[in-house]
């Protein structure tokens, strides 16, 4: 008899099927959540769409029975989920089964990580850098660093984030909601700079989280400029740098000195939502000096934009923090496909070089391409 006919016999399964307890959708990301849980061991998942490069992340809960010595290599090579070696339990021997009922889920605010509660207590999560270098998440019942979790200690710094992450999903439920004090919050920084707004366009499509964006005509300037985006922490920041709250929320805005017709403005308007939503549907961030593809300027050279907020000829103006973070202005700003090229193998500071001497002509669709 094989080995998996030996786990699943009929006549006394050593393994039962796992089944799935909780599952729950990312509010914010094209992302799952789930827990299972079989006759041996309970894991927390987060898996990504077939499409994505996500994949799956995975972090043990605990055990329901006597932990093994060693690694559970052969289950593992056979895709049954191992129990934790004894060495890493604070139960080696073994735990009551999770109970559906006392379990919830908490999303962090960027959406891509997630911890799950028992009677309110924290007893696993699995963050942004799960499944990275060897660590899958943390769970309170691990001693020291196992296999499949690192011990969940009461100094981690998760345990303040997951429920300051908690506390902001329940304000979304409140009448006065972040959106209603911070929308009027951008308007009023945005009239204050380039005048009272020429039209609003609600840029969300009627679902969470609302999204809007300021459109003035000025001085032969269209200028568009995002409302909203930055109430979501941008998912994957933490993983590039120390200082997130320096670059996890953003607002996103444009300016042309072309003379565009309506439809023109419209399709704009569309572009700019879609770029606005980019960071959660595809699980990144965006940043100074990096490039997007844009199929918006229609009969130009220009089939890119570079997002900074570095050119002299820009708008200079600051916005207000939000959850202790700053708030970035990006503007994207139109280049060629051999400039965006450049950026990609070079870098970016060698174009905005360039472009701070092009000055404001960067406005113009009729600018040179420069030659780097």
């Amino acid at each position: 008899m094989n080995f998996l006919k030996k786990l699943f016999s009929k006549k006394e399964p050593e393994i039962q099927k796992a089944k799935t307890l909780i599952e729950e959708s990312s509010p914010s990301c094209p992302l799952v959540a789930l827990v299972e849980q079989d006759n041996r061991v309970a894991y927390l998942y987060i898996c990504g769409s077939e499409d994505s490069s996500f994949g799956v992340k995975s972090c043990w809960i605990r055990n329901l029975k006597q932990a093994p010595d060693e690694v559970e290599l052969d289950l593992l090579e056979n895709g049954i989920a191992p129990m934790l070696a004894k060495s890493n339990c604070k139960f080696p021997e073994g735990q009551e089964a999770l109970d559906v009922a006392n379990l919830e889920l908490v999303w962090l605010e960027e959406g891509e990580g997630v911890a799950l509660l028992e009677n309110n207590e924290i007893i696993a999560v699995i963050p942004s850098w799960g499944g990275q270098g060897g660590f899958h998440g943390y769970a309170r019942d691990c001693v020291g660093h196992g296999d499949f979790a690192w011990e969940l200690g009461t100094d981690n710094g998760m345990l303040e984030r997951i429920h300051k992450s908690r506390t902001f999903w329940e304000s979304w439920n409140q009448e006065e909601s972040p959106w209603h004090l911070w929308q009027p919050q951008l308007l009023g920084c945005y009239e204050a700079q380039f005048g009272e707004i020429d039209k609003y366009y609600p840029i969300d499509g009627e679902e969470w989280p609302p999204k809007g964006l300021y459109y003035k005509k000025q001085s032969g300037k269209n200028i568009f400029v995002t409302v909203g985006v930055s109430l979501r922490s941008q998912p994957m920041v933490e993983m590039y740098t120390d200082e997130p709250n320096m670059m996890n929320r953003i607002e996103l805005g444009f300016i042309t000195t072309a003379d565009l017709k309506d439809t023109e403005v419209e399709h704009m308007v569309r572009w700019i939502r879609k770029q606005a939503d980019l960071p959660w549907g595809q699980i990144t961030w965006l940043g100074e000096g990096h490039t997007i593809y844009c199929d918006v300027f229609d009969n130009t050279k220009f089939d890119a934009v570079v997002l900074t907020s570095k050119l002299d000829v820009l708008p200079k103006f600051d916005l207000p923090e939000i959850y202790g973070s700053k708030v970035n202005l990006f503007w994207l700003v139109p280049i060629t496909e051999r400039e965006k090229n450049y950026v990609v193998d070079y870098g970016s500071q060698g174009l905005i070089d360039a472009l701070d001497r092009v000055g404001d002509r960067i406005y113009s669709f009729a600018r040179k391409e420069i030659r780097l």
